[in-house]
């Protein structure tokens, strides 16, 4: 049993303000049957809308108050999706039931992203198929809306007198002939080369001469080239200049450590030049100690000189004429005198002992810096030495090499571009030499009766299952030039609208069945009213088909069609003698597939 294809598992209707509506479908045949205006048309609207018709469903008063459409599909080898939509239209959103995992999907062909055609013909394993559009070869994409008309029929086309499988558009004709052809082959026309018309075989006749003029010029100056050669010398240069390039990156990595060191004795230098400035700050402070110890000293020493020179005994001040004796003991203040000359003295043998100390520590930061200067001015001198020669030299070198390599490619860019062009113009002759070939006559295989012959045989079997009149001594054929079905002698348009639409029917059935043989398959088939123009028509008796041939149709579809899946809209009830095969829903006047509006 063919694995791809999808059949519809629920239609649900959801809004703001009212109880969901839905309604369920089975494997098998499925009948929705009742009186008109109970929302079987709309269910057959709804179903085509979700498959990726631009226009909705009509708008009747019963749905205003409904917004989104889910439908529940699961594909013939298991995988559940749920499809969601606005009502008002627009794109859709897809879940995937077994991952739980939503994606967008838009309802335009041809767009850059993904489309519900790309995601359905995907499921009918249908993808990337090219399709003839007219007798040049030009080819159009298949698209899912393309394949609706041979298994979505609504109530009006169910009885059309046209083909079955082209529309009343003349332009789309071979198009759609094309579609189904290629469903009954397999083979699509992906492979077709596209008639020239004589303007294009002018420009591409003006593009070979502009490719042979590029060729020529290219041949003289990449004359006696030795292309091997220059592959083995551009290899050799490679090499060169990786070795150039280490070289460099180790005397690059080497004048990071030069510069390193550099930046570390400029900070030691700064920090002992501080400390040099200190020193001599501290310097100046002891000389102005020193000057003023020593003149402490010379001061005491005068004051002792002074006491020496008044008189022991007592005495009289010459200016107040009072004793001085009774005033002062002149030799405890020379004692005293004394002994402060001699702290001072001290103090200042201590200060000339570290000013001792502090100069030679000036004089080794002095030395230090010295040094340090040195070093720096010899590691700047390195620096500039291997960045100014070294270095300098090396990428030198590794232009000139470069330079070489570049000039080598060129002429491999050269030569590839000459490739190129042979090829190109090659091409392009080759397209005009196979038109100028096939230009006498141009023979796409044609959708012929031979092609039909297995969907003609599920015709006979199917209508002789449901009895169809004289069926089994009839010879049914397909009409190349009406694409259409012929019973007999009888063309099908020429049958009343009730057995166009049993006919009509059988078609859509057989090649339902017709697909179990293919690696491609649709799996449902959607009709609204096959049955209910077998209603007598008191305008025309000759329109009348015998009452048991719908009950035949439904006794077969129920018996056959098990894996599929067929949805039939009918206001026409079911035998009871297969109610209990068939999953069936009938509508009444009360009870329809919406509620009542209000």
């Amino acid at each position: 049993m063919n694995k791809h294809g999808f059949i519809i598992e629920k239609l649900e209707l959801l809004g703001d303000s009212v109880e969901p509506v839905s309604i369920e479908f089975k494997k098998g045949l499925n009948v929705i049957y009742g009186p008109s205006d109970t929302g079987k048309t709309f269910i057959f609207q709804c179903i085509d809308y979700m498959l990726g018709k631009r226009r909705r469903p009509k708008e009747i008063p019963e749905a205003k108050k409904f917004n989104i459409i889910y439908l529940f599909i699961t594909t013939l080898e298991g995988k559940k999706f749920k499809l969601e939509r606005a009502l008002s239209g627009g794109d859709y959103n897809i879940v995937d039931l077994e991952d739980n995992k939503t994606f967008e999907c838009t309802y335009k062909n041809g767009t850059k992203n993904k489309s519900i055609s790309d995601f359905l013909l995907e499921i009918l394993n249908l993808s990337n198929n090219k399709i003839r559009k007219n007798a040049d070869g030009e080819t159009e994409n298949l698209y899912f809306q393309q394949l609706k008309r041979l298994f979505l029929v609504d109530e009006v086309h169910i009885i059309t007198e046209e083909s079955l499988l082209v529309s009343e558009q003349y332009t789309k004709k071979t198009f759609e002939e094309n579609v189904f052809k290629f469903l009954m082959t397999g083979e699509d026309d992906s492979n077709l080369i596209i008639a020239l018309k004589p303007k294009d075989i002018q420009n591409k006749t003006g593009k070979i001469e502009v490719y042979e003029e590029l060729i020529s010029q290219l041949e003289k100056h990449l004359k006696d080239r030795d292309y091997k050669e220059i592959d083995e010398q551009i290899e050799r240069l490679n090499t060169t200049i990786s070795n150039f390039k280490d070289e460099e990156s180790s005397l690059s990595e080497e004048l990071s450590q030069l510069n390193s060191k550099k930046n570390n004795l400029i900070r030691e230098i700064d920090e002992d030049k501080k400390s040099w400035i200190n020193y001599d700050e501290i310097l100046k402070r002891s000389s102005i100690l020193k000057k003023q110890y020593t003149s402490d000293i010379a001061r005491l020493k005068a004051n002792i000189e002074v006491g020496n020179l008044f008189p022991k005994d007592n005495a009289s001040c010459p200016v107040c004429d009072s004793s001085i004796s009774d005033n002062i003991d002149i030799g405890k203040l020379i004692l005293a005198t004394e002994s402060e000359i001699t702290k001072t003295s001290k103090l200042l043998k201590e200060v000339e002992k570290s000013e001792f100390i502090f100069i030679q520590d000036k004089s080794s930061i002095e030395s230090k810096v010295q040094d340090e200067e040195k070093k720096l001015k010899t590691i700047v001198l390195t620096m500039e030495e291997k960045v100014n020669n070294e270095i300098q030299s090396i990428l030198s070198q590794i232009q000139q090499y470069t330079d070489k390599k570049e000039e080598l490619s060129k002429i491999k860019l050269l030569k590839n571009n000459l490739d190129t062009y042979v090829i190109e113009r090659d091409k392009i002759q080759n397209i005009i030499d196979t038109n100028k070939k096939n230009k006498k006559e141009t023979n796409y295989e044609k959708l012929t009766t031979s092609l039909l012959d297995p969907i003609i045989t599920n015709i006979k079997t199917i209508l002789v299952g449901i009895d169809f009149e004289n069926i089994e001594s009839t010879n049914i054929g397909f009409s190349e030039e009406n694409l259409d079905i012929v019973i007999g002698q009888k063309n099908r348009k020429d049958y009343g609208k009730g057995y166009r639409a049993i006919l009509y029917a059988v078609f859509i059935i057989s090649i339902l069945e017709f697909f179990r043989t293919k690696d491609y398959q649709i799996g449902l088939t959607v009709i609204d009213s096959p049955l209910n123009p077998y209603k007598s028509d008191d305008q025309d008796k000759s329109e009348e088909v015998p009452i048991n041939l719908a009950e035949e149709f439904y006794r077969y579809l129920a018996d056959n069609i098990i894996e599929e899946q067929v949805i039939l809209i009918e206001n026409t009830p079911i035998p009871e003698d297969i109610k209990d095969k068939v999953n069936h829903k009938e509508f009444t006047k009360k009870n329809g597939f919406l509620p009542k509006a209000l």
